[in-house]
């Protein structure tokens, strides 16, 4: 990996005015101190984009989007950290020294040469299908599935002759290593070594790219669908392409996904390009049957909502499944949306249109909950009790545990529609499967008989927010504050995105000894965490009397700590007096009296 010194960071960042980059994306008008423009990651009809000249920061009051000149670029062009760094050096006109072992700078050069040689080839490619005799069949066969040539140049599409060298003998005669090639995946060494013959021949073929749109491997269609051959080969994974960390058509999509808010996860790239044709430009795919951390983690810098759409056959629900349930764990908004008649989403656009598909597909997907239920209902005859008692025992051993009171009773409700059983006897089979679940939870937990923790449910919402906002851009500012009120604030803090800001912050702190809130929220990878940080920085404080702002908040917090434990000790002497046990209740009682002096001195 490439290494650049903290200190050209530090220039480049310092040295590029975060007006004149965005203005490169964005049309910017003055008003006040500030500068507005239309957000640049969200459909918005009124500018609410601010960027600040002051501060060298930019933050949209409409979608949170927020940062500093190498995140908007990190987020505009879908860039990593290095490569944002490099291509703001390149417009200051700085020439960056990078430090990589002789290993690392011998694996860059290896891919590079691989990332050329698939961009020659598909060039080849994409000659043969449009300008040559040999390439007619193939685009005549585009043609009927209703591509035109400019959507064909647009993805970029090609063919590879029967031939078996041709690609082989192009990419030697100009002087690339031929086992490079091999490893790149393009050619196989022939068994009597007499030279290499190519890996797609005969085939359509589609270029997958990387984040930046570069080719990185192909998938090659046959063109008979009458051969005994496989219908897709795909390019075996390679130094440049990993399927795991690849989703499909993401550099095309990441800016409508970030206007509209929403992506659309498809399990095949045809499906992809069958949407993106038919103007649904907010569309991946993933490059197999796997759903990886690394694809999570690229969808969530997109979007935080999510509509899967995979096959309606069972192989398609159960693709549906798996993803559903790894990113609902991921805390993403997650639907899902189902096709009939076992179809995929390339054929019912191709039947039915785009607009059909969005209005009768895509905008009528599934909550996660109702999808679950979709999902145990399939294969069941609710007419048979014995699959009535199955339908209703799977469902409530999956969702009970998942379930908020409303989407409890919406569950029920739709059950009892269903299977026409009472909704009183559906309500005691939900609370066994709670119980159940209690169970399997305690006898799991190595902590079985640990003290109940304090609830972070705050007593005053608005201002424990406005306070804690407030403290965190003061040790954002202030590494020495920091070191000093560690011990004391790392209990104290109420919202989850804080704690975790506090913890990575001290983190940042170990490594670097001066305060510096830009590298550090560019050190962030969920975009969540970086718009709490920015909107920190961009809070108003005081800047004459620190401490007492500080002690202010810190003193709020602990009287905020206090009452909820107050709260928490009424509740367990109320508990203890249920069970009899008058000596816990009375000495719970003791602890409240004593809180409650506490609090009065704060």
């Amino acid at each position: 990996m490439t290494r650049i010194s903290d200190d050209t960071i530090e220039e480049i960042r310092s040295g590029t005015d975060i007006v004149d980059l965005i203005s490169e994306y964005v049309q910017l008008a003055k008003r006040g101190k500030n500068w507005f423009g239309l957000c640049p990651f969200h459909e918005e009809g009124s500018p609410s984009f601010s960027v600040s000249e002051d501060k060298q920061l930019f933050h949209c009051f409409g979608c949170g989007a927020s940062g500093n000149a190498i995140t908007f670029m990190m987020d505009m062009e879908n860039r990593s950290f290095i490569d944002s760094i490099v291509k703001l050096g390149s417009r200051m006109g700085l020439e960056l020294e990078s430090s990589q072992t002789d290993n690392q700078a011998s694996k860059s050069s290896s891919n590079q040469k691989m990332l050329k040689a698939y961009t020659l080839a598909a060039n080849f490619y994409s000659h043969l299908l449009l300008n040559t005799i040999e390439g007619e069949k193939a685009l005549e066969y585009l043609e009927k599935r209703g591509f035109t040539r400019d959507e064909i140049e647009q993805y970029e599409i090609g063919w590879s002759p029967i031939q078996s060298d041709a690609l082989s003998a192009l990419l030697k005669r100009q002087g690339f290593d031929m086992k490079e090639m091999e490893t790149a995946g393009l050619c196989f060494h022939k068994e009597d070594g007499s030279g290499y013959f190519d890996r797609f021949r005969g085939r359509i073929m589609f270029p997958i790219q990387d984040d930046n749109g570069a080719t990185i491997a192909f998938s090659g269609r046959r063109l008979e669908d009458s051969s005994s051959d496989a219908k897709y080969i795909n390019s075996p994974e390679t130094p440049v392409f990993e399927k795991s960390k690849v989703l499909f058509n993401f550099h095309r999509a990441r800016l409508n996904v970030r206007k509209t808010g929403k992506v659309v996860l498809f399990e095949g790239f045809m499906d992809t390009i069958a949407a993106d044709r038919g103007g649904i430009g907010n569309t991946v795919a993933v490059m197999g049957t796997a759903l990886s951390a690394h694809h999570i983690v690229k969808l969530k810098r997109m979007a935080k909502k999510i509509v899967i759409c995979c096959d309606g056959d069972s192989a398609g629900w159960g693709a549906a499944r798996r993803f559903a349930d790894q990113l609902m764990d991921s805390g993403m908004d997650v639907l899902i949306a189902t096709l009939p008649d076992k179809m995929d989403p390339d054929d019912y656009i191709s039947q039915h249109g785009s607009e059909v598909f969005s209005e009768k597909v895509l905008d009528q997907a599934l909550s996660y909950i109702s999808f679950v239920a979709a999902y145990y209902r399939r294969d069941k005859n609710l007419s048979v009790d014995h699959d009535i008692k199955q339908y209703v025992h799977e469902v409530f051993d999956e969702l009970a545990h998942r379930c908020s009171p409303i989407e409890k009773d919406l569950l029920i409700q739709q059950l009892h529609n269903e299977t026409h059983a009472s909704k009183e006897s559906l309500g005691q089979e939900f609370t066994k499967s709670i119980a159940k679940k209690a169970k399997q939870s305690r006898d799991t937990s190595p902590d079985e008989g640990r003290t109940v923790q304090v609830t972070r449910a705050p007593v005053n919402r608005a201002e424990t927010d406005r306070a804690e906002q407030l403290l965190l851009a003061h040790l954002l500012m202030d590494a020495d504050l920091f070191e000093e009120k560690r011990l004391e604030l790392q209990d104290l803090f109420v919202r989850d995105d804080i704690i975790k800001i506090f913890f990575k912050l001290a983190a940042f702190y170990e490594q670097y000894d001066l305060p510096n809130y830009q590298r550090f929220a560019e050190t962030l990878e969920d975009r969540q965490l970086k718009k709490v940080v920015m909107e920190a920085i961009l809070t108003e404080r005081s800047q004459e009397h620190i401490t007492q702002e500080v002690n202010d908040c810190i003193r709020h917090l602990k009287k905020n700590q206090i009452k909820r434990l107050i709260d928490q000790k009424r509740h367990e002497s109320k508990e203890a007096e249920k069970r009899n046990d008058l000596l816990k209740a009375m000495e719970l009682a003791s602890e409240v009296i004593q809180l409650v002096r506490s609090l009065k001195v704060l």
